[in-house]
Order: structure tokens, then C-alpha cells, then sequence
């Protein structure tokens, strides 16, 4: 792939130098970035340019929690087989999102590629280049392996291996590491096409469900909540995988779940260390205590937050819980007490647009309620995109490769119609992608 140069307002997303006129790209990675006659004087004469006038030009998006394979499926079952309207898609997975996503039959190695084939154009028409799925069985590694084998992968996917660790009664922890072990590989083994991630466990339940572990009883039930795995087993398991090289993320929902299992990760810290291996906490939204904030942070661990969650269902918590329940999500606590946040969606099961996932995020705005929940928990739009490019990318596995525009990195971008960060945040809702590009390939133009 012969040298071009990309010219249009570059949001780098690179703190050492956050804005730029053109790179320059090769081979699907980045030479130069910087002011036009830079970028000019870096690549040989005559080597074409390409003036995207008013687009603004960002990293690509990552979706650090999205079970993409699941959600082409999902597609299949509701909305047939060929291409669809993304609003209508949109829209449906709002109404059906929860229902069934596939027959009684389970779908073969040929409906996962189509699958894949129907879904990657839909997300690369929101911005995305890269997802992390969580909880990918077997069977859905080999879907993505099909699809990648077909030449058909067009989405940098970090797979995240379930080891289906069973509950409470019947935790199988032994089978758990046995399954571990018979995979044959740890945590990165792959390429930045297709890689395997740390594994998912949960820890506690979903909150609406009033599962989620609390301190004190949720007012409907009584119970405090669930413990999927006992707490001595689970710190067995995670020592495991501390010690064979394989990173972790666990549901864990609830501010006595979290506690938990943050304990749980010192413990394996100060046996084997897991600070740089991107192990998350996953969800992390409600009843979030100081303490296990600062925890987090020393441990380096991850928040992997999917704001869709409290989109969705924040009006009804507040309704369970009362005003405690407000300040859910607590995003800018996170950060301010330094920890790592990446943003995900949870789709198909939850709203998967990044558009209106950024635009709760910084409003505090959810679905069925007029007043925003506590609003200073909100961030801002250049945070939220971090966490969605920059930050993402480092949980992703690819820190030095991806997630902002600089010289050595792949050239995965995305044009908008408009800056994000120069709009009001209600603007942010009809923003348009005009092209999402992976790897210097575009995968997505507008109008195309």
C-alpha cells in the first residue's frame, strides 16, 4: 500500500500533540503527523493527498465490552439475513434487545460468519475499529477464527475466554482451570487482528434483578444480593490465573461485590503481581466505596463502565433504592481517584451507540427520568472519547499500536461530520460517521 496523506481537523487523542492538519499513512500504519507541510516533508514528492475539509479525524473507537458475535446473530433472528438500515437496527435492539437472540438449534460455524459479515459494517458505521468481547465461548472463538480465516474479519477483536465457572452450590473451580489449561494459550497470544484476552468470571448478579451485592438488603427481597462463586474459590481461581500468565475480568456490580473482589486481586498481587496485565473490574456502577476506588488504582486495575447499563435502567434503580441510588455510574470518581476507564456498551443486550452512550456519560441524562442522576459524577466529552480510543486501547492489549493518531501506530480512524468536542452535548446525538478506516483499509464511507 503506496503512501497517502490524510489532511482534515486531527483529534489525535496523543496528550503530546492533541491536534494536527495531516499524517501521513503507508503500509496501514502512520509516518508522520503533524502541521500540513510537515507531513508533506516527510513523505517523498508527489505522493497523493486526501483534503477531508471540515471532517474531524479521531482514533477509532473501541467498544471494551460488546458481544458482537451474539449481536449478528441477534440481527439474523429478528431482522433476516442481508443488510440493514443501522437506525432500524438500532431501534429494534431497543424494543427485542433482551428477547431470544437465535432458534432452538444452535447456529453453525456458517451462520457465525454470516453473523460476523452482517454486523461488523453496522459498528464500523458508528466509528468502531475494535472491540474487547467478554465471555466468548468455544464456540464463539471459533466463529471469529472462521471469520478471520475467510479473509472476512474486518474488526480488531480481543476475545475475552469464559471457563464457565458454574455458582454457588457447584462452583467447579478445578474444572474451570482444567478448561483454562486446555486451551493452550494465555491472555495475548494472537495478533492485533485477533487476540485472546484475559478470561470473564462473575462475581455477583445484575442489579435490577436486585442481585447485585450490597451492604445492606435491597428493600424488595431482603437479600443482600448473590455470590455466584464462593469467595475462597474465586481467590483459587484468580491466583491461577495470576500465576500462569492469564489477566481477569469480573462482573461485579455492587459496592460489596466490588469490595471483594478487589481484596481478592490484592491478594493475588501480592503473590505473583498483576499491576500492567489489564485486569478489570467489570460494570463496577453502584454503591462504588472510596476505599475501593484507591484499591483499584494501587492495584492498576481497570474499570471497564458501560454507561448504557444505567441508560437503561437508572430510572428504575432510583426508583428501588431511592436518592442513594444517584450518584450510579460514579465515572468521574473513578478517575479522579486515578483509575483506568474504558467505556463498552454491553450490546446487543444494551444501547450499543456510542453517540448516545457519551452523551449520558457527560449529561448524567437516562431514559425515563427527567432530572439527571447526580451530576457530579459526570465527565466530560474529551474524557469519554479517551476512553472509548487512548485508554482502550492499552486494555486492549495494544497500548503502543492503537487508540491515538502518532507516527508507528495503525492507521484505524474515523472521520465525523462534526468535532465532538467543539458541539453541545446534545449535538452529540446526530453526529454522523463519514468514514471509519482499520488499518489504512476503509471498512465503512457514507453514501458508499
Amino acid at each position: 500500500m503506496s503512501a497517502h496523506v490524510i489532511a482534515g481537523r486531527i483529534r489525535t487523542m496523543d496528550p503530546a500533540r492533541p491536534l494536527a492538519e495531516a499524517m501521513a499513512v503507508e503500509a496501514g500504519r502512520i509516518l508522520a503527523v503533524g502541521s500540513r507541510a510537515e507531513v508533506l516533508a516527510a513523505v517523498p514528492p508527489g505522493t497523493p493527498v486526501e483534503d477531508l475539509g471540515d471532517a474531524a479525524i479521531l482514533p477509532g473507537l473501541i467498544d471494551t465490552h460488546l458481544h458482537m458475535q451474539r449481536g449478528g446473530l441477534k440481527i439474523i433472528h429478528d431482522l433476516g439475513y442481508g443488510r440493514h438500515d443501522l437506525d432500524l437496527v438500532i431501534a429494534t435492539m431497543r424494543d427485542r434487545g433482551f428477547e431470544p437472540g437465535w432458534g432452538p438449534e444452535p447456529p453453525t460455524l456458517a451462520d457465525r460468519a454470516a453473523a460476523l459479515r452482517l454486523v461488523q459494517p453496522l459498528m464500523h458505521q458508528l466509528g468502531f475499529t475494535g472491540i474487547i468481547d467478554p465471555a466468548t465461548t468455544a464456540d464463539e472463538l471459533r466463529g471469529y477464527q472462521e471469520s478471520r480465516a475467510r479473509g472476512e474479519l474486518t474488526m480488531r477483536v480481543v476475545a475475552m475466554p469464559y471457563p464457565d465457572v458454574g455458582d454457588l452450590a457447584h462452583p467447579d473451580v478445578d474444572g474451570a482451570i482444567e478448561r483454562l489449561n486446555g486451551i493452550g494459550a494465555r491472555t495475548g497470544f494472537g495478533d492485533d487482528l485477533l487476540r485472546v484476552g484475559g478470561i470473564k468470571v462473575y462475581f455477583d448478579g445484575e442489579a435490577m434483578r436486585g442481585q447485585a451485592l450490597r451492604r445492606t438488603p435491597w428493600p424488595h427481597s431482603g437479600s443482600t444480593g448473590y455470590q455466584r462463586i464462593p469467595t475462597a474459590e474465586f481467590q483459587r481461581l484468580v491466583d491461577h490465573c495470576a500465576a500462569e500468565g492469564w489477566s481477569v475480568g469480573v462482573h461485579a456490580v455492587g459496592g460489596a461485590g466490588i469490595a471483594a473482589v478487589l481484596d481478592c486481586f490484592a491478594a493475588a498481587d501480592r503473590r505473583y503481581g498483576i499491576a500492567g496485565r489489564q485486569w478489570q473490574l467489570i460494570h463496577g456502577y453502584l454503591e462504588v466505596e472510596p476505599e475501593s476506588m484507591a484499591l483499584a488504582a494501587r492495584l492498576g486495575v481497570v474499570l471497564a463502565a458501560q454507561p448504557s447499563i444505567v441508560l437503561r435502567n437508572g430510572a428504575g434503580l432510583v426508583e428501588l433504592l431511592g436518592p442513594s441510588a444517584l450518584p450510579m455510574n460514579p465515572l468521574r470518581s473513578w478517575l479522579d481517584a486515578g483509575v483506568a476507564v474504558v467505556l463498552g456498551s454491553d450490546g446487543p443486550f444494551f444501547p450499543f451507540d456510542p453517540r448516545e452512550l457519551i452523551w449520558s456519560a457527560v449529561t448524567r441524562r437516562v431514559r425515563g427520568r427527567t432530572e439527571p442522576l447526580d451530576e457530579r459524577e459526570a465527565i466530560t466529552v474529551a474524557e469519554a472519547l479517551t476512553a472509548y480510543t487512548a485508554t482502550a486501547a492499552v486494555a486492549s492489549f495494544a497500548g503502543d499500536r492503537r487508540g491515538t493518531l502518532a507516527p508507528g501506530r495503525y492507521a484505524d480512524w474515523v472521520a465525523f461530520d462534526r468535532d465532538p468536542l467543539d458541539i453541545a452535548p446534545g449535538e452529540l446525538l446526530t453526529l454522523r460517521v463519514r468514514r471509519t478506516v482499520v488499518g489504512g483499509r476503509t471498512v465503512y464511507e457514507a453514501g458508499a
